[in-house]
């Protein structure tokens, strides 16, 4: 606890000082300069004797109601303060700014400082909150608090140091999606070898039985009606695999912070849509990540969307490991990669050298087109010679997008394609996105329960 005077009142000198007067003026039988500097004395013993008290038995609890947002969402830190003995006092309460604190503002006014001052009748109660609002992604440090109570005329202080600190973890700001369906050969996710498991929720119809299927799909009823065995036929289901590769070289290499920003909130909007669906997912990336793993495995629910966003704030703008490295690091099989990237390079063109069943699940998610560094013809020509291995015509026109058009043979979609013009509003309180069951450990590596 550190004491603190008022500049006008320095203690050791007024003390020395109005005992000085007190003696002289005692000393003359000056009896009413003598008896108010012995009042004065007291009174300043009094005083620093009030404020040495002043934050003794006094509860101060603070609480932040939200240490995990989106962008553009707001958060609150509240203060419960009770004085629990006979003495009133005065108090000024203040928060540090955040570091690095362009991510987070004030309601009260980006000029407004972080406190408050109020007095404290005895076994008095107050509260009150301040209010903030996340700017942008980012990890920002909230705290820590200090407290400084006196006097009701704040001549003598004392201060202490409180240890609430908050790790304010801000998502990407949450953007709109429209639909989309990505055009992969084969169901995403799924070997062919294995075949399509049917679900036995999805009740269809029957057949003749045919004899090659388990006894407990036969419709007894249907058979003894019918006279003939009938097998029961069920709706086939697939489970999705998406791993997502976010590549951040290109936006290095072109110092496009802004185009960082952006793909990470249109990543984030995918992760969340793919995990309404129930689908799994896992995430690598090539940037740092401060005090993160730079990749998840592939995992399920509320509680791995919440550590794939945290992932996703905590990226930086740095180069960090390599894809191939991490995703050696941890099992990815069954999973179609999408990868997002600035614009179709000769950073992009590795992924060609997979094997054609790999090649079928592998997409892309480009930020804009080709910038100039490789002209689209050269690309094209360096496609159809076979440098890098063709990606082939799929039935139907599968892969007839707006990349093929510019003669590209990238099956991918542009960010432009994927966001809706009414994106990038902040999300009311209705509309929160529910991640209790997320704890915020980094060594969470199975599947949560969907």
């Amino acid at each position: 606890m550190n004491e603190n005077e008022s500049s006008y009142f320095i203690y050791p000198i007024s003390l020395v000082g109005l005992g000085a007067i007190a003696f002289f003026a005692a000393a003359n039988r000056a009896l009413p300069l003598a008896s108010f500097a012995l009042i004065s004395l007291a009174l300043m013993l009094a005083i620093r004797l009030w404020g040495k008290l002043s934050l003794r038995r006094l509860d101060i609890s603070l609480a932040c109601d939200a240490q995990k947002l989106f962008a553009g969402e707001t958060l609150s830190v509240r203060a419960q303060i009770a004085n629990r003995k006979a003495l009133p006092l005065w108090l000024r309460l203040e928060i540090a700014a955040p570091v690095g604190g362009a991510g987070i503002e004030s309601l009260a006014g980006a000029d407004s400082e972080l406190s408050g001052e109020t007095g404290l009748l005895p076994f008095g109660e107050i509260s009150g909150a301040w209010q903030f609002r996340a700017l942008r992604r980012g990890v920002y440090t909230l705290g820590p608090a200090f407290a400084q109570g006196g006097d009701l005329l704040g001549i003598y202080r004392c201060e202490k140091k409180l240890p609430d600190t908050w790790d304010i973890v801000i998502y990407p700001r949450r953007v709109a999606l429209r639909q989309f369906d990505l055009p992969f050969r084969d169901y995403f996710g799924i070997h062919p070898s294995k075949g399509i498991i049917e679900d036995p929720a999805w009740y269809e119809g029957t057949r003749e039985y045919t004899g090659n299927r388990p006894a407990r799909t036969i419709h007894w009823k249907a058979s003894a009606r019918l006279g003939k065995l009938q097998e029961k036929i069920f709706e086939p289901t697939s489970h999705q695999k998406i791993f997502f590769l976010f590549e951040g070289l290109g936006f290095r290499r072109a110092e496009d912070r802004m185009g960082f920003e952006r793909a990470l909130e249109v990543l984030g909007a995918l992760a969340n849509r793919f995990a309404e669906s129930g689908a799994s997912f896992g995430i690598a990336t090539d940037c740092a990540v401060k005090g993160f793993p730079a990749i998840l495995p592939l995992g399920r629910g509320p509680e791995h969307l919440g550590m794939l966003l945290e992932l996703l704030a905590r990226c930086e703008f740095e180069r960090g490991q390599s894809i191939a490295e991490l995703i050696g690091s941890v099992g990815a099989a069954g999973a179609g990669f999408l990868i997002v990237a600035r614009a179709p390079d000769e950073s992009t063109d590795r992924f060609f050298a997979l094997p054609s069943a790999r090649r079928n699940r592998v997409y892309f998610v480009f930020a804009r087109a080709n910038d100039g560094t490789e002209v689209e013809g050269e690309l094209e020509a360096r496609t159809e010679g076979g440098a890098v291995p063709s990606m082939g015509a799929a039935p139907d026109d599968t892969y007839t997008d707006e990349a093929t058009e510019k003669g590209l043979r990238y099956p991918a979609l542009y960010f432009d394609d994927l966001v809706r013009e009414e994106a990038q509003r902040p999300l009311s309180e209705a509309g929160r996105l529910d991640l209790s069951g997320y704890s915020g450990e980094a060594g969470h590596t199975g599947e949560a329960a969907p």
